[in-house]
């Protein structure tokens, strides 16, 4: 794919997104139990998708009709259940607007990217004939895409998120759409860049990688390609943690005791860097303090890390747009299956690195989406 169309595709996202983010003032209802009750003060005045004569076109193409959706990620997180607040918000939105009803399904594998009970799942909502399943899979490529085409000729759309898919040709994304995010290869280019600039291109590295699969390749082809002009960056020592805390911990502990002269650790998500966070500490080592110490960093944009960054433990974090891809894949799910559009088969909503700085930015907009509840 040239430059210029990854250029003109960034772009789009990006106006997109910003309109997303003030569309739409009803979205949020009334808490029930120990959930937290959203209030939106200031203005009622929003952004509106269209005018008034344009929302009377689209309710009675609407008329009324209820989208079945289900939603399968590789695995039950945190990161997934932002994903999900997201499309809560979106969903509540076109409901309000537009008259559309939703039935929302989620549905995750007991054992973390069991492929095959996602493709049973697949089967089993393809046979309920709903409208869309949004899919996030760590298998084989062509075995999946064999999956996905079966559903789609049998009537049911597929949208794949969170997927790397500068990894495969677009031509062979058997999906109606690929919403995802890419800084480069998974925002490991962009966790690169960041890290040279803090360590001013010198330092030792330990990476606390998760499963092997489309996710952890393309996060460490990226790395890899921000830090070669920086010889004297090196990374010293790899370990696996799966994705999970505890196990980025022990893995962490694990490298620490072979390297403890140590600048950086890179957590190939965030809950594995949170528990290298760990590590650090429990070994009696210095975490870094804006000029010294041990530099931790994952990728994903979760409340947990948010907080730890506001404490002084986490250093940053890569926010890969977990709120954003909610809502841009519901949104395309309307676009595509009630009014008929053709969406892009790639679209990736905008990342940042999140430290510090920027921090409550990004954690009132993930705090936003936790609390709404979808109606």
């Amino acid at each position: 794919m040239s430059v210029g169309k990854w250029g003109m595709k960034i772009v789009m996202v990006v106006f997109l997104t910003a309109s997303l983010i003030v569309a739409g003032c009803t979205n949020n209802a009334p808490a029930v139990g120990n959930e937290t009750t959203v209030v939106t003060e200031g203005s009622t005045t929003a952004y509106q998708w269209g005018d008034k004569k344009f929302e009377d076109f689209v309710k009675k193409a609407a008329d009324g009709r209820t989208l079945k959706i289900g939603f399968t990620p590789p695995a039950a997180s945190e990161f997934y259940d932002i994903i999900e607040h997201g499309a809560n918000t979106m969903m509540n939105e076109l409901s309000d607007r537009f008259g559309v009803k939703f039935e929302f399904e989620m549905s995750a594998p007991n054992e973390h990217q069991s492929v095959e009970a996602q493709v049973a799942t697949i089967e089993n909502w393809t046979a309920k004939e709903y409208d869309a399943i949004l899919v996030s899979s760590a298998g084989d490529f062509d075995a999946m895409n064999a999956v996905y085409q079966k559903a789609m000729e049998a009537g049911t759309s597929i949208f794949m998120f969170n997927m790397p898919a500068e990894m495969w040709e677009e031509s062979e994304l058997k999906a109606i759409s690929v919403i995802g995010y890419n800084n480069h290869y998974q925002s490991g280019y962009i966790v690169g860049k960041y890290a040279a600039e803090k360590l001013n291109g010198k330092g030792n590295i330990l990476l606390v990688w998760g499963l092997p699969g489309h996710w952890s390749t393309s996060r460490k082809n990226g790395f890899l390609e921000a830090i070669k002009p920086y010889p004297d960056m090196k990374i010293v020592g790899e370990q696996r943690g799966d994705y999970v805390r505890d196990k980025g911990m022990q893995a962490a502990e694990n490298l620490l005791q072979a390297h403890p002269d140590v600048d950086l650790i890179y957590g190939e998500n965030e809950e594995m860097a949170q528990g290298a966070t760990q590590a650090v500490e429990a070994r009696g080592l210095k975490l870094w303090d804006g000029t010294d110490g041990i530099i931790t960093i994952g990728a994903d944009g979760l409340k947990s890390g948010y907080e730890s960054i506001r404490k002084g433990k986490l250093t940053a974090t890569v926010n890969v747009g977990p709120v954003d891809m909610g809502r841009e894949f519901i949104k395309s799910v309307f676009m595509h299956e009630v009014l008929g559009y053709t969406v892009d088969k790639i679209i990736n909503v905008p990342t940042v690195v999140v430290d510090k700085e920027n921090v409550d930015i990004a954690g009132a907009y993930t705090e936003w989406a936790l609390g709404t509840k979808r109606k």
